[in-house]
């Protein structure tokens, strides 16, 4: 049962660490077509490539079903602005046609060109950096289970530590470099934006130092068991 148990483990190991290793190579890849990617954008003029977007707006409301004023609508407006995320509108008509209240907005442009890009390029290639280093830790986590004749071996638990501090700062880089990303796309298209959490990184982290924690008190339980034996 034991032997059962062990080599169940020891494939277990093996398995994510050759899946690990083909991660890391792929991983590698992309950095490389990102660095590329990074270089093209700094070698080349930024107005090279442009893109200028503009938006307009065009809300028709059936007031058979809404009991909208027209003249309450458009004090609401005010002097003729609209804002929509970080377009700003000087142009818009408030109208009623047929018993619909009509909104036609017009607005301004945004600028994009290839410092935008670039920037986007390097926070993606440090984000993939720390995510390979995480996966280093994991991968020399795998090659204790595989050679492991017990999973409550110490060195295993010290590497699960590891692991589990190095995505720490994994984590902490990935949502800086996701959070400025935003910042790029958000300045020419949604507005500003502040950095947020996404919780599920966050809950497999705990997750992690839980099994730690788990580990170690198992490696606790076996060595009293071996003592008292």
């Amino acid at each position: 049962m034991e032997n059962s148990v062990k080599t169940k483990i020891n494939t277990f190991g093996k398995v994510f660490r050759i899946i690990t290793t083909v991660f890391i190579v792929c991983l590698y890849v992309i950095e490389g077509f990102l660095l590329l990617g990074t270089v093209l954008s700094a070698v080349f003029p930024k107005d090279a490539v442009v893109m200028d977007v503009s938006a307009g707006v065009d809300v028709k409301v059936n007031n058979s079903y809404f009991d909208i004023d027209n003249g309450k609508f458009s004090a609401v407006i005010g002097d003729g602005k609209l804002s929509l995320g970080s377009f700003d509108s000087d142009k818009v008509d408030v109208k009623t046609d047929n018993g619909s209240l009509l909104v036609d907005a017009d607005f301004s442009d945004r600028h994009f060109d290839l410092s935008d890009i670039m920037m986007i390029f390097i926070c993606a290639i440090i984000s993939v950096a720390a995510v390979i280093v995480a996966l280093y830790f994991f991968r020399a986590l795998m090659k204790r289970f595989e050679k492991c004749e017990t999973p409550f071996e110490e060195e295993i638990i010290k590497k699960m530590r590891a692991f589990a501090i190095a995505l720490i700062p994994t984590l902490a880089v990935s949502m800086i470099a996701k959070s400025m990303i935003g910042n790029v796309f958000s300045y020419a298209f949604i507005g500003d934006t502040s950095m947020s959490i996404d919780m599920l990184p966050i809950a497999f982290v705990v997750v992690v130092f839980v099994l730690t924690a788990i580990f170690r008190y198992g490696a606790q339980l076996q060595k009293e068991h071996d003592e008292t034996v």
